[in-house]
């Protein structure tokens, strides 16, 4: 059963201070009583040598009368005699044994000796007592001597008696556990009473602790039960009306905190308060998402701990120490990505909390995306005006020169017909290639590509196949090396458009007679689609942006090669709609290897 610690308190204090009590009133108890259970023995045995010693006296000069007197008496009063001869006797030595009732006397040895120091007190005239072992009878005894005196009130004799301490011992053990079982019963009902009253104070004390609990846990409908008057039955009176109290004060708080978080909640913007002294009051989810930090750590705690940002820092402090509303940008790098900010601020007056009364609200919108999409708008159309402005430019003015007059001339108006032929070619793969990267891009942000589970090495012969006439116009041989078993999720026209993109660059730009090299094989990443020509190699500083639209390395020689400059980048969104990605490798003078790597 577990018992509150307040009980255990009470009732081992007290368990304590009765266990205490009992021990030291045993203990005097005992000790009185067996001191004067001795006093009394020793008595006793005195009472009974003074009776011995008036009735030897008169033959003290006969001690075969003496002997036969002494074993009587000592079998009488079961209890051992020895009459010893004084420094005055008339019969015998200082210390010689004269009779005894449990010995010879004359086998006896003096027992004028340090070994027996009652003799000799009763030898010197006093009263001997002692408690020693005795070397006639072999056991402990009780022993008492007092002096027999002649006319002279000189010691002519000394009367000993003795008990064995066996009996002593029985008696006071018997007397030892009378004393200690009454002390153990008086102490039991005391820890009982004791067990009752601290049960009833730490069961009070455990209403009022569960009352305090649930107050605090938010019932605060809860009434703890009174049920006496005095000063614990005050505390529970007391909280009963501060749960009363704190209801309607919580309930008030909880309102309004309410009715603020769902307004906080429910903005997109992120809204964070901070009082005069730069301490954050409030900061919503979307504040916290946008500064990377937790909203409940960064409550109390000053704008310097919460955001490292001096940008934002400088802002905030700008608008606690301006009185009209501050407008700016601030860019705070989180764990990914740098995120642009527009932050509104403006200042709360009466109720910024601490310190002189005021403080600011600063609000924060998201541009990122924004601003990411206004420059990929801005190079987009710079790009693609600038692509097609050349043909287009060259087709007007080679139609103008054959207005001007060179139909007539049969040689230049076809050398300049093919030529417009050639540049509306090219407008029309641009426009093409244009419209299947809106198409893989749109598929990239929302629609998914439907893919299935097919043969790479068939994706990779085809793709092969129609690339075959362009390398063999160059004398560049092509070949594959890929499993017949290598199967993956694909979807095989994009993926084979992906391949024939690269394909087609490599025959490009590899010299005449060289090869390409075609592979594909599982690797720890993926797999792995990699085409691998024997070109002039690219430079390190074009490597990480070959995959951008409209991005050529030489663009002289990649227009009069016919490319469009999206080439790269279709692949790039075909390997991320396989759910894969793009790579390449490349030594000036060595030739390049791109690579689409598809998750196995």
């Amino acid at each position: 059963m577990h018992h509150a610690r307040l009980f255990w308190k009470l009732y081992i204090t007290y368990l304590l201070a009765v266990v205490l009590c009992a021990g030291v009133v045993g203990w005097l108890a005992v000790g009185s009583a067996s001191a004067l259970y001795r006093q009394q023995a020793v008595n006793d045995l005195k009472a009974r040598a003074e009776l011995v010693r008036n009735q030897v006296v008169p033959l003290l000069d006969r001690p075969v009368a003496l002997q036969a007197l002494i074993k009587t008496l000592g079998a009488t009063a079961d209890t051992r005699l020895t009459l010893i001869a004084g420094p005055d006797s008339v019969v015998g030595v200082d210390g010689q044994v004269l009779a005894d009732s449990e010995a010879d006397p004359a086998a006896m040895p003096n027992h004028n000796t340090p070994t027996r120091p009652e003799v000799q007190t009763a030898l010197n005239g006093g009263l001997g007592q002692v408690a020693r072992y005795s070397d006639t009878l072999k056991m402990r005894m009780l022993y008492v001597a007092i002096p027999v005196l002649n006319g002279d009130r000189q010691v002519t004799a000394v009367v000993r008696t003795a008990l064995p301490l066996t009996q002593v011992d029985s008696k006071l053990h018997a007397m030892t556990r009378r004393i200690v079982l009454g002390t153990l019963i008086v102490a039991l009902a005391v820890a009982l009473l004791g067990l009752v009253v601290s049960r009833s104070i730490s069961g009070r004390m455990r209403d009022i602790k569960r009352g305090a609990e649930r107050f605090a846990g938010g019932d605060f409908a809860h009434e703890i039960h009174v049920s006496t008057a005095d000063e614990i039955g005050d505390v529970a009176v007391g909280l009963n009306a501060m749960g009363r109290q704190l209801s309607e004060t919580i309930q008030t708080i909880t309102e309004e905190r309410n009715e603020r978080e769902a307004v906080l909640a429910g903005m997109t913007e992120g809204v964070l308060a901070v009082d005069g002294q730069e301490r954050v009051i409030t900061i919503n989810a979307a504040a916290a998402r946008l500064l990377g930090v937790e909203p409940r750590q960064a409550q109390g705690r000053s704008i310097q701990e919460v955001v490292r940002n001096p940008e934002l820092q400088m802002f905030v402090a700008a608008v606690l120490a301006g009185e009209e509303p501050v407008e700016g940008d601030v860019v705070v790098h989180s764990e990914h990505e740098p995120r642009d900010l527009r932050v509104h601020g403006a200042q709360l007056k009466e109720g910024g909390g601490a310190g002189d009364g005021r403080g600011a609200v600063i609000v924060l919108n998201d541009i990122t995306r924004m601003r990411h999409y206004e420059s990929i708008r801005r190079d987009f159309v710079a790009n693609v005006s600038h692509e097609i402005k050349t043909p287009v430019t060259t087709i007007k003015g080679f139609a103008e020169t054959l207005l001007d007059g060179a139909l007539d001339d049969r040689h230049d108006a076809e050398r300049f017909s093919r030529i417009i032929v050639g540049q509306a070619d090219r407008l029309s793969a641009i426009i093409e290639d244009l419209l299947s990267l809106s198409s893989l891009e749109s598929g990239s942000e929302g629609a998914t590509v439907s893919l299935e589970r097919g043969s790479i090495r068939d994706v990779l012969q085809v793709a092969l196949e129609v690339c075959e006439m362009k390398a063999a116009a160059r004398h560049i041989t092509l070949t594959l090396s890929c499993a017949d078993d290598l199967y993956a999720e694909i979807n095989p026209p994009l993926l084979e458009q992906a391949v024939v993109n690269l394909v087609d660059n490599a025959v490009k730009y590899s010299p005449e007679g060289s090869s390409v090299d075609v592979s594909a094989a599982v690797e720890a990443a993926g797999l792995a689609i990699k085409v691998k020509d024997a070109g002039r190699g690219i430079g390190r500083e074009h490597l990480t942006r070959l995959f951008e639209r409209f991005y050529r390395v030489d663009r002289a020689r990649s227009r009069d090669m016919g490319g469009t400059g999206l080439g790269l980048s279709i692949v790039k969104h075909i390997a991320v709609a396989h759910g894969g990605w793009v790579a390449v490798e490349s030594t000036l003078g060595l030739g390049s290897t791109f690579s689409i790597t598809l998750p196995v």
